[in-house]
């Protein structure tokens, strides 16, 4: 029996990366193949450099981000082709079985 879809932004207390790494995924896809530093991350999110790494953190840890060559982060391959996140409807979902 498949269980119905956990968004990988659930709140951290269902077991999620929560709302707020969302924004920092988008700020990652928009910037597409380009490296996006930490720095310009926090620019771009609004939030600290604290917040930013922890974020990138879990997404590298979900597949959804990887360091590149150059010690930027871009949105890993894992995640092209799925629709733009939009706010209030996660579009990166997975299903749990």
């Amino acid at each position: 029996m498949i269980e119905p879809e956990v968004s990988v932004f659930v709140s951290k207390g269902d077991g999620g990366l929560g709302h707020t790494a969302r924004r920092t995924w988008s700020a990652l896809r928009a910037a597409g193949t380009r490296e996006s530093g930490v720095e310009e991350l926090c620019e771009a999110v609004g939030f600290t450099e604290r917040t930013v790494v922890k974020h990138l953190e879990g997404l590298a840890a979900h597949g959804l981000a990887v360091q590149g060559a150059g010690g930027g982060w871009v949105a890993s391959d894992a995640v092209q082709g799925l629709p733009e996140p939009r706010p209030g409807n996660p579009a990166l979902a997975r299903t749990v079985s």
